[in-house]
């Protein structure tokens, strides 16, 4: 949502701002002013800059719901490998082979309830606004202007576009406009001795010069339109009272006496004031303790902000705000193994009849329905290509082709409103994205990160070998929607599933000619139950597993480590290798043997409830297998630590489970036809 990234954006800038002038609270009021002024100015730039920039993605260990989340390389991992491992993050969630449910017809009144709030409330400020801009046009309207020959004599010497009213509803001088300012001041103001004139108009010709009536202008409507965001509160004040502060060092700059000028403010703040009014008032009350403290204190620097530093200073904040608003964050994905508790663990579902297929006039019915992009650039992947959304980076002298995976596996999938990037993908992998991952699950087929030759059948040779790079757009409303969350989220817009799954297949059926059906058969499988010797596994109990506190990122942790709470990995322990699980249910353990250990589909039959601490250590043999870098699968055969036993025998001793050989149903996808794409 377009609400929160510009909260997050101007919390940064206007957080900034504040942290910049704490450290600076020893300098002159005009150098605070300057950077708050640049703030408000960057705020406003980064938000109207926001929908025409090109993005670039920073990854961080938290989710601010900017893109989808991308995978840093495992340690020693070549770049090409990146783009597979970016898959993990989907190739391992929980899938369900239960028919899709029939969506409610429910009515969804966030979408639109959230833009009326942000409407309602800019609409009262910018109204607010409004009238008080109208009341300063009205008090000008009505005021004489001064004809004192001594008092233009004065104001003449700062310039000639200054005009200088007088009016007898006023007790204080103000001061508004930006091409023909107007001074303001009380009835009798020619009357008073001239260095108390003097002071006051200094005073109101220091806002003039300074710029600070628009700096004024554009903090209310900062306000207006973020006023979600309560540092923009903040920084206005501030803004006003650094105003004030640099205006009287200007006073005490000119020879004006500080104990004169308090006196004078302190005179003047007894009658009515303008608090209200956005026009700048000389006895502006909310600060008016601050400012007499800071006229009576000697110490207090009292310079002026130079022509360089203050354009050097725009410049250096025009720049910050254009970079904030073409940033993207994206989460930090953990290494192989490592997954997180950000979708809650679903037991696979057991085998069971396939659902029946489509008819033929429907299927057809839905393709001719189906959202296609709007435009779409193929070529084929060359080194140099890389992750992110302009391609920029390298996936080596591969072309993105590692030889150390599966033939045919690869690709990096980036989602942003309205756009789809697919960095150095093969056929394979995108038809099993599209149409399984974001479409309908395959029955008994679990989604293992290499196993997508298993799921995928029928790819030609030349497929297998092919890379293509693809930048795909569309002005679809929907696709334009948040992508924040991940697949079968509360509350998500299916704006990312849109993208990846109907528009992609779309895609790959009008420029590849992909034709493809589904088939079920029979295949061996593993039912998953308790063992005679009886359930060895306590619940979980709490302190068992490391919960993360909110941006902690995850650690590479060991065999013997206690894991963390939601997550499944697979550690070296000396000749052995390790499947810990921190809270997870038996459906949970049945899946991680069937993606990252076994050799087929895993069924839960166990019949248990609840959540369990797993620490399972077995030897590898034929029957087990083992996905990711060195680090997580070169055992060491001459470790002191004894070998253990083979997965099934250590399934039965330390968990008390075995695992029985049933056939079941399992459904792939079968590729009809597929051709190298058309020309852009």
């Amino acid at each position: 949502m377009i609400l929160l990234e510009v909260f997050w954006k101007s919390g940064v800038a206007l957080g900034g701002a504040l942290c910049l002038s704490w450290l600076l609270r020893k300098r002159s009021a005009d150098v605070r002013r300057l950077v708050f002024s640049t703030a408000v100015v960057a705020v406003l730039v980064s938000a109207a800059a926001l929908p025409v920039l090109p993005r670039w993605t920073a990854v961080t260990p938290f989710s601010f719901g900017s893109t989808r989340p991308s995978m840093p390389s495992a340690s020693g991992a070549s770049p090409s490998q990146v783009g597979i491992y970016a898959r993990l993050d989907f190739a391992t969630h929980p899938i369900s082979s239960a028919k899709p449910p029939v969506p409610e017809r429910t009515v969804d009144l966030t979408p639109g309830l959230i833009p009326f709030i942000w409407f309602a409330g800019a609409a009262a400020l910018l109204t607010r606004f409004a009238v008080n801009l109208r009341a300063l046009r009205r008090l000008g309207t009505g005021s004489d202007p001064v004809t004192d020959a001594k008092v233009l004599a004065e104001v003449a010497g700062f310039g000639s576009r200054v005009r200088l009213f007088r009016s007898e509803t006023i007790a204080a001088p103000v001061t508004w406009g930006i091409f023909r300012p107007i001074i303001l001041v009380p009835a009798g103001f020619e009357e008073l001795p001239a260095e108390t004139r003097e002071a006051v108009l200094c005073h109101e010709l220091a806002h003039i010069q300074g710029g600070d009536f628009l700096m004024r202008l554009l903090a209310e409507t900062a306000r207006a339109l973020i006023w979600f965001q309560p540092l923009i509160w903040i920084v206005r004040r501030q803004l006003r009272e650094e105003q004030e502060l640099a205006c009287d060092n200007r006073v005490l700059a000119s020879g004006g006496k500080p104990s004169a000028y308090a006196k004078l403010l302190l005179d003047w703040d007894a009658g009515p004031g303008m608090d209200s009014s956005i026009a700048l008032g000389m006895t502006h009350r909310s600060c008016l303790k601050r400012r007499l403290y800071a006229l009576l204190d000697p110490s207090l620097p009292r310079d002026t902000v130079t022509g360089a530093v203050a354009a050097c200073t725009w410049v250096l904040g025009l720049a910050a705000a254009m970079a904030l608003a073409a940033l993207g964050l994206a989460q930090a994905i953990p290494a192989p193994g490592v997954q997180t508790t950000s979708k809650p663990p679903v037991q696979i579902a057991q085998a069971q009849p396939v659902p029946a297929p489509v008819p033929a006039p429907q299927a057809a019915a839905a393709s001719a329905s189906r959202p296609k992009f709007d435009s779409a650039s193929i070529q084929p992947c060359q080194p140099g290509d890389g992750p992110g959304r302009s391609g920029r980076g390298d996936v080596g002298a591969n072309g993105g082709v590692d030889p150390n995976m599966p033939e045919g596996v690869g690709g990096y999938f980036h989602v942003s409103p309205g756009r789809l990037d697919v960095t150095c993908g093969s056929v394979l992998t995108m038809v099993d994205f599209s149409y399984r991952e974001f479409g309908r699950p395959l029955l008994n087929n679990p989604s293992a990160p290499m196993q997508e030759s298993e799921r995928i059948k029928g790819v030609p040779k030349w497929a297998l070998a092919a890379r293509y790079t693809i930048h795909a757009v569309t002005g679809d409303p929907v696709a334009n929607g948040p992508t924040d969350a991940g697949p079968g989220q509360p509350g998500r817009l299916p704006a990312a599933s849109l993208l990846d799954g109907p528009m992609l297949q779309g895609l790959l059926e009008d420029r590849f000619q992909l034709k493809i059906h589904r088939e079920v058969e029979e295949t061996p499988m593993y039912a998953l139950t308790v063992a005679q010797s009886g359930f060895k596994l306590k619940p979980m109990q709490d302190g068992e597993c490391t919960l993360l506190a909110p941006g902690q990122g995850m650690q590479m942790i060991g065999a013997d480590d206690k894991p963390y709470c939601g997550w499944v990995g697979w550690p070296i322990h000396g000749p052995n290798r390790t499947l810990l699980g921190g809270g997870i249910t038996m459906g949970r353990l049945a899946q991680s043997l069937a993606m990252l250990i076994l050799d087929r589909n895993v069924i839960d039959r166990t019949g248990i409830a609840g959540s369990f601490l797993v620490r399972l250590e077995y030897a590898p043999d034929e029957n087990t297998r083992c996905f990711g870098g060195p680090e997580w699968c070169n055992v060491d055969p001459n470790s002191d630590i004894p070998p253990a036993a083979t997965i099934f025998t250590a399934l039965e001793h330390q968990l008390g489970l075995k695992l029985e050989q049933i056939k079941g149903p399992k459904e792939h996808i079968e590729i009809d036809r597929v051709e190298r794409p058309s020309e852009n």
